[in-house]
């Protein structure tokens, strides 16, 4: 009776924090929901893309038709926003040394970012062939960059990246969950990034992937419906409107006269 009564106790204050968050940062009740998640699904850091991502494959298929619209983007690619000028919550991790972590978003939480669909309408058209994709953006950084381990904080979407430009000598990997992975040009990974995980680019090229969050459909059924509702909770964030805002490249990729960055030498 009394385990009863402090588990109604515990039942009761749970849902009144979460009635809070939810008038006063909607977004928020995302990470109680994933901390519920963690106890009814546990996975290895890295995951069998076929199994659970079936739909990579035509990522990876069109893999080179990806990269050659990103190679015309990189021929501005001081234009590209860096990630903490995107998202300023990301700052801890992106703003850490002189190398550059740059954004090229074309969906966040959910949400198209047109203008930047334009720059690269063939990478568009296949993401959107794919309904289960929440965000998705070429992830660029710079020679020598390292990004410090942190944790991803939603359990519901699993983390894809597809290599498109990865530095020819020297090392550049990840590490999730204390397993490690290299990144190959036309290869992908499939993992859970609220395992803690960290980058090392230790070349002197830069590397490329296109980032993918998407969807898990191996919840129990009752989680499938919340975990869309939890995670469309982020449409009601001042900082996902700021996010849309700082994302769009402002300037016009084809018109611009004066290429900058290591790929301009190409145009």
């Amino acid at each position: 009776m009394v385990i009863l009564t402090i588990l109604g106790i515990l039942i009761t204050l749970f849902l009144l924090l979460n009635l809070v968050l939810y008038f006063l940062e909607p977004s928020l009740i995302a990470i109680t929901f994933s901390f519920i998640l963690r106890f009814f699904k546990k996975n290895p850091p890295i995951v069998d893309a076929d199994m659970f991502f079936p739909m990579h494959q035509l990522l990876k298929d069109n893999w080179q038709t990806i990269q050659a619209e990103l190679i015309e983007l990189l021929k501005n690619e001081n234009s590209i926003p860096k990630f903490h000028e995107v998202d300023k919550i990301q700052r801890f991790i992106s703003d850490k040394d002189k190398s550059a972590w740059r954004v090229f978003m074309f969906k966040a939480y959910d949400n198209w970012q047109e203008a930047n669909v334009a720059k690269a309408p063939k990478t568009a058209a296949l993401l959107k062939e794919i309904p289960g994709i929440t965000t998705a953006m070429f992830s660029i950084i710079g020679p020598k960059k390292h990004i410090p381990p942190h944790n991803g904080f939603y359990k519901g979407v699993w983390r894809y990246h597809l290599g498109l430009i990865i530095p020819k000598e020297g090392e550049c990997y990840i590490v999730n969950g204390g397993e490690r992975y290299d990144w190959k040009e036309g290869e992908d990974i499939l993992f859970d990034d609220t395992f803690k995980h960290a980058v090392w680019n230790r070349t002197n090229e830069t590397r490329v992937v296109l980032f993918c969050d998407v969807f898990r459909t191996d919840l129990p059924k009752v989680f499938q419906p919340l975990n869309r509702w939890v995670y469309g909770l982020r449409e009601k964030s001042n900082r996902l409107k700021n996010v849309l805002k700082n994302a769009e490249v402002q300037v016009d990729l084809e018109l611009d006269e004066k290429p900058t960055g290591p790929f301009a030498k190409q145009a």
